[in-house]
């Protein structure tokens, strides 16, 4: 199928709310991006920076079905949605640290494995889909040793 090429644009005000910017985020890792081009303006609503994005969707495909998203809060129970909760904001705090985006580290689908089977050891988070060495050796011992808290946690409160 042909790529189809289409076209957004942001403007973000330095002293704007950060919700455009996070918008813009957003998109970007949403999308199959073709370019990016960024100019500085002042203009009528002032001095910002424009974004015209320009990104390309499969043709004859809907792209909003294209990755059905899931409500882990649905899936897991409480308790399991709580560990879910701690492995997205260790996961969010790696990669601020990292300056990279949340799934290079491990994806929503990969903390699921993670809560529906608690890894013990490096092994056990190499047995989870799509996580090889390289994330086990940058991002492993920190995850694992949540899962370390978690048990001891457990077992104080028993």
């Amino acid at each position: 199928m042909a790529l189809l090429t289409q076209y957004i644009s942001f403007y973000v005000s330095p002293f704007g709310e950060k919700s455009v910017t996070d918008e813009l985020n957003t998109f970007l890792r949403s999308h199959r991006i073709v370019n990016v081009e960024k100019r500085l303006i002042d203009g009528e609503r002032g001095t910002g920076w424009v974004f015209l994005v320009e990104y390309g969707i499969d043709g004859g495909k809907n792209p909003s079905n294209s990755t059905q998203r899931i409500d882990y809060r649905e899936v897991f129970n409480a308790s399991e949605y709580a560990l879910f909760d701690k492995l997205r904001n260790l996961r969010k705090a790696v990669a601020e640290k990292s300056g990279i985006p949340v799934y290079a580290v491990f994806t929503n689908d990969q903390l699921g494995a993670m809560v529906k089977k608690p890894p013990k050891t490096a092994k056990d988070l190499l047995s989870i889909a799509g996580i090889g060495e390289s994330r086990v050796k940058q991002y492993g011992e920190a995850f694992l040793n949540l899962f370390l808290t978690e048990e001891q946690t457990e077992d104080e409160e028993t």
